[in-house]
Protein backbone atom coordinates (compact mmCIF):
# COMPACT_ATOMS: atom_id res chain seq x y z
CA UNK A 1 0.00 0.00 0.00
CA UNK A 2 3.14 2.53 0.64
CA UNK A 3 6.33 1.36 -1.19
CA UNK A 4 9.26 3.79 -0.44
CA UNK A 5 12.13 3.26 -3.31
CA UNK A 6 15.63 4.45 -2.22
CA UNK A 7 14.61 7.50 -0.99
CA UNK A 8 16.95 10.51 0.05
CA UNK A 9 16.15 14.13 0.57
CA UNK A 10 18.90 16.49 1.38
CA UNK A 11 19.15 19.96 2.35
CA UNK A 12 22.01 21.48 1.09
CA UNK A 13 24.78 19.39 2.37
CA UNK A 14 23.24 17.91 4.79
CA UNK A 15 21.22 14.82 4.03
CA UNK A 16 18.02 14.21 6.22
CA UNK A 17 17.01 10.80 4.65
CA UNK A 18 19.35 8.40 2.84
CA UNK A 19 18.87 5.77 1.03
CA UNK A 20 15.56 4.25 2.69
CA UNK A 21 13.57 1.14 1.48
CA UNK A 22 9.86 0.51 2.92
CA UNK A 23 7.29 -1.47 2.39
CA UNK A 24 4.00 -0.61 4.62
CA UNK A 25 1.01 -3.49 3.65
CA UNK A 26 -2.54 -3.15 2.97
CA UNK A 27 -4.02 -3.17 6.58
CA UNK A 28 -1.11 -2.44 8.31
CA UNK A 29 -0.09 -0.52 11.09
CA UNK A 30 3.70 0.94 10.77
CA UNK A 31 5.35 2.59 13.59
CA UNK A 32 8.87 4.96 13.02
CA UNK A 33 10.43 5.87 15.78
CA UNK A 34 13.46 7.68 16.43
CA UNK A 35 15.23 10.42 18.14
CA UNK A 36 15.11 13.92 17.22
CA UNK A 37 16.75 14.91 14.32
CA UNK A 38 16.32 11.21 12.77
CA UNK A 39 14.40 12.46 9.94
CA UNK A 40 11.16 10.88 11.18
CA UNK A 41 9.02 14.43 9.93
CA UNK A 42 11.18 15.05 7.06
CA UNK A 43 10.33 10.93 5.70
CA UNK A 44 6.32 12.03 6.63
CA UNK A 45 6.48 15.39 4.35
CA UNK A 46 7.71 13.69 1.60
CA UNK A 47 5.67 11.02 1.83
CA UNK A 48 2.68 13.35 2.08
CA UNK A 49 3.62 15.52 -1.19
CA UNK A 50 4.69 18.48 0.85
CA UNK A 51 8.05 17.77 0.06
CA UNK A 52 10.16 16.49 -2.79
CA UNK A 53 12.60 13.51 -2.95
CA UNK A 54 16.31 14.51 -3.48
CA UNK A 55 16.22 11.03 -5.22
CA UNK A 56 13.94 7.59 -5.02
CA UNK A 57 10.19 6.95 -5.41
CA UNK A 58 7.45 7.08 -2.95
CA UNK A 59 4.42 4.82 -4.21
CA UNK A 60 0.71 5.40 -2.46
CA UNK A 61 -1.57 2.92 -3.23
CA UNK A 62 0.34 2.55 -6.64
CA UNK A 63 -0.23 6.34 -7.53
CA UNK A 64 3.56 8.29 -7.83
CA UNK A 65 3.10 11.19 -4.75
CA UNK A 66 5.61 12.90 -7.23
CA UNK A 67 4.21 11.68 -10.56
CA UNK A 68 0.60 11.36 -9.80
CA UNK A 69 0.01 13.70 -6.61
CA UNK A 70 -3.51 14.49 -6.32
CA UNK A 71 -4.69 10.29 -7.29
CA UNK A 72 -2.10 9.97 -4.26
CA UNK A 73 -3.54 12.22 -2.20
CA UNK A 74 -6.61 11.98 -2.74
CA UNK A 75 -6.80 8.17 -1.06
CA UNK A 76 -4.12 9.55 1.50
CA UNK A 77 -5.12 11.12 5.31
CA UNK A 78 -2.20 13.38 7.18
CA UNK A 79 -2.26 14.35 10.69
CA UNK A 80 0.68 17.07 11.11
CA UNK A 81 2.32 16.91 14.52
CA UNK A 82 2.19 20.67 15.03
CA UNK A 83 -2.57 21.45 14.17
CA UNK A 84 -2.73 23.98 11.67
CA UNK A 85 -6.06 25.30 11.54
CA UNK A 86 -7.79 28.13 10.07
CA UNK A 87 -8.78 29.71 13.80
CA UNK A 88 -11.35 32.68 12.30
CA UNK A 89 -13.31 29.55 10.99
CA UNK A 90 -15.84 27.40 12.90
CA UNK A 91 -15.18 22.95 12.74
CA UNK A 92 -18.37 23.02 10.59
CA UNK A 93 -16.93 25.69 7.93
CA UNK A 94 -13.36 24.05 8.09
CA UNK A 95 -15.10 20.74 7.33
CA UNK A 96 -17.17 22.15 4.92
CA UNK A 97 -14.10 23.51 3.16
CA UNK A 98 -12.18 20.28 2.84
CA UNK A 99 -15.29 18.07 2.38
CA UNK A 100 -15.41 20.63 -0.84
CA UNK A 101 -12.06 20.01 -2.20
CA UNK A 102 -12.23 16.04 -1.94
CA UNK A 103 -15.88 16.08 -3.65
CA UNK A 104 -17.20 14.17 -0.04
CA UNK A 105 -20.57 12.99 -0.57
CA UNK A 106 -23.16 14.45 1.48
CA UNK A 107 -21.07 16.51 3.83
CA UNK A 108 -23.04 17.99 6.37
CA UNK A 109 -24.11 14.34 7.40
CA UNK A 110 -20.10 13.49 7.69
CA UNK A 111 -19.12 16.70 9.69
CA UNK A 112 -21.66 16.18 12.26
CA UNK A 113 -20.92 12.25 12.73
CA UNK A 114 -17.23 12.65 12.86
CA UNK A 115 -17.63 15.74 15.41
CA UNK A 116 -19.70 13.75 17.10
CA UNK A 117 -17.53 10.95 17.16
CA UNK A 118 -14.80 13.18 18.81
CA UNK A 119 -16.68 14.73 21.30
CA UNK A 120 -17.03 17.88 19.40
CA UNK A 121 -20.11 18.25 18.03
CA UNK A 122 -21.63 20.83 20.25
CA UNK A 123 -19.09 23.24 19.46
CA UNK A 124 -19.49 22.82 15.61
CA UNK A 125 -20.20 26.53 15.39
CA UNK A 126 -17.86 28.10 17.96
CA UNK A 127 -14.60 29.45 16.64
CA UNK A 128 -11.44 27.19 16.34
CA UNK A 129 -9.52 30.16 17.98
CA UNK A 130 -11.83 29.09 21.41
CA UNK A 131 -9.91 25.70 21.71
CA UNK A 132 -7.56 24.13 23.78
CA UNK A 133 -5.23 22.06 22.24
CA UNK A 134 -6.71 18.75 23.26
CA UNK A 135 -9.85 19.85 21.28
CA UNK A 136 -7.97 21.36 18.08
CA UNK A 137 -6.18 17.78 17.68
CA UNK A 138 -9.46 15.98 17.90
CA UNK A 139 -10.46 18.23 15.29
CA UNK A 140 -7.57 17.64 13.19
CA UNK A 141 -8.65 13.83 13.31
CA UNK A 142 -11.53 14.78 12.15
CA UNK A 143 -9.98 17.06 9.11
CA UNK A 144 -7.29 14.37 8.64
CA UNK A 145 -10.55 11.40 8.11
CA UNK A 146 -12.94 13.71 6.27
CA UNK A 147 -12.79 12.02 2.79
CA UNK A 148 -12.49 8.63 4.45
CA UNK A 149 -8.86 8.16 3.20
CA UNK A 150 -7.28 4.22 3.04
CA UNK A 151 -4.17 5.31 4.15
CA UNK A 152 -3.57 7.48 7.43
CA UNK A 153 -0.17 9.25 8.35
CA UNK A 154 -0.05 10.12 11.84
CA UNK A 155 2.82 12.47 12.96
CA UNK A 156 3.18 12.27 17.07
CA UNK A 157 -0.71 12.07 17.49
CA UNK A 158 -0.58 12.50 21.18
CA UNK A 159 2.08 14.71 21.94
CA UNK A 160 1.81 17.27 24.41
CA UNK A 161 -1.82 15.95 25.26
CA UNK A 162 -3.47 15.71 28.18
CA UNK A 163 -3.87 11.88 29.51
CA UNK A 164 -7.57 11.71 28.89
CA UNK A 165 -7.34 13.36 25.51
CA UNK A 166 -4.22 10.94 24.64
CA UNK A 167 -5.66 7.76 25.52
CA UNK A 168 -8.55 9.01 23.06
CA UNK A 169 -6.64 9.70 20.10
CA UNK A 170 -5.14 6.36 20.90
CA UNK A 171 -8.36 4.35 21.10
CA UNK A 172 -9.50 5.87 17.28
CA UNK A 173 -5.77 4.90 16.25
CA UNK A 174 -6.77 1.00 17.17
CA UNK A 175 -9.88 1.55 15.82
CA UNK A 176 -8.53 2.52 12.80
CA UNK A 177 -6.20 -0.78 12.22
CA UNK A 178 -7.15 -3.07 9.70
CA UNK A 179 -9.47 -0.71 8.56
CA UNK A 180 -6.96 1.45 7.09
CA UNK A 181 -2.93 0.99 6.22
CA UNK A 182 -1.34 3.66 8.96
CA UNK A 183 1.94 5.24 9.06
CA UNK A 184 2.18 6.26 12.55
CA UNK A 185 5.48 8.32 14.33
CA UNK A 186 6.06 8.39 17.65
CA UNK A 187 8.62 8.87 20.60
CA UNK A 188 6.35 7.12 22.78
CA UNK A 189 7.73 3.53 22.86
CA UNK A 190 4.69 2.24 25.28
CA UNK A 191 2.55 3.45 22.35
CA UNK A 192 4.64 2.39 19.95
CA UNK A 193 3.89 -1.01 21.45
CA UNK A 194 0.24 -0.75 22.20
CA UNK A 195 -0.27 0.04 18.53
CA UNK A 196 1.61 -1.20 16.29
CA UNK A 197 2.34 -4.65 13.73
CA UNK A 198 5.78 -3.70 13.04
CA UNK A 199 8.51 -1.37 13.93
CA UNK A 200 11.39 0.52 12.36
CA UNK A 201 13.96 2.21 13.80
CA UNK A 202 15.32 5.54 12.12
CA UNK A 203 18.54 6.95 13.37
CA UNK A 204 20.25 10.06 10.96
CA UNK A 205 18.13 9.43 8.06
CA UNK A 206 18.67 6.00 8.10
CA UNK A 207 16.20 2.69 8.91
CA UNK A 208 18.51 0.88 11.35
CA UNK A 209 15.68 -2.12 12.22
CA UNK A 210 12.74 -3.08 10.94
CA UNK A 211 10.73 -6.01 12.45
CA UNK A 212 7.32 -6.82 14.77
CA UNK A 213 8.20 -5.55 18.37
CA UNK A 214 8.98 -9.31 19.73
CA UNK A 215 10.91 -9.96 16.94
CA UNK A 216 13.52 -6.68 17.91
CA UNK A 217 13.28 -7.80 21.94
CA UNK A 218 14.49 -10.68 20.81
CA UNK A 219 17.38 -9.39 18.98
CA UNK A 220 18.11 -7.03 22.04
CA UNK A 221 17.89 -10.21 24.51
CA UNK A 222 20.48 -12.13 22.46
CA UNK A 223 22.71 -9.32 23.46
CA UNK A 224 22.52 -9.82 27.09
CA UNK A 225 19.37 -7.75 28.36
CA UNK A 226 16.89 -10.36 30.48
CA UNK A 227 13.13 -9.45 29.30
CA UNK A 228 13.46 -6.40 27.01
CA UNK A 229 10.65 -3.77 26.19
CA UNK A 230 10.94 -1.35 23.25
CA UNK A 231 12.60 1.11 25.32
CA UNK A 232 15.85 -1.42 25.14
CA UNK A 233 15.09 -1.85 21.56
CA UNK A 234 15.62 1.68 20.69
CA UNK A 235 19.05 1.61 22.72
CA UNK A 236 20.14 -1.11 21.58
CA UNK A 237 19.72 0.42 17.42
CA UNK A 238 19.78 3.79 18.52
CA UNK A 239 22.39 4.24 21.51
CA UNK A 240 24.32 1.08 20.84
CA UNK A 241 23.40 -0.46 24.40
Amino acid sequence: MIEIIDLTKKYGRFTAVENLNLVINKGELFTIVGPNGAGKTTLVRVLCGSLKPTEGTIKVGGYDITKDPIKAKSILGYLPEEPNLYERLTPGELLAFFAKLYGVKNPERRIKDLLEMVGLRERMDSKISTFSKGMRQRLMIVRSIIHDPEILVLDEPTFGLDPGTAISVRNFVFEQKRKKTILLCTHNMQEAEMLCDRIGVLNNGRLVAVGKPDDLKNVVKENGVENPTLDDVFVHFVGGG
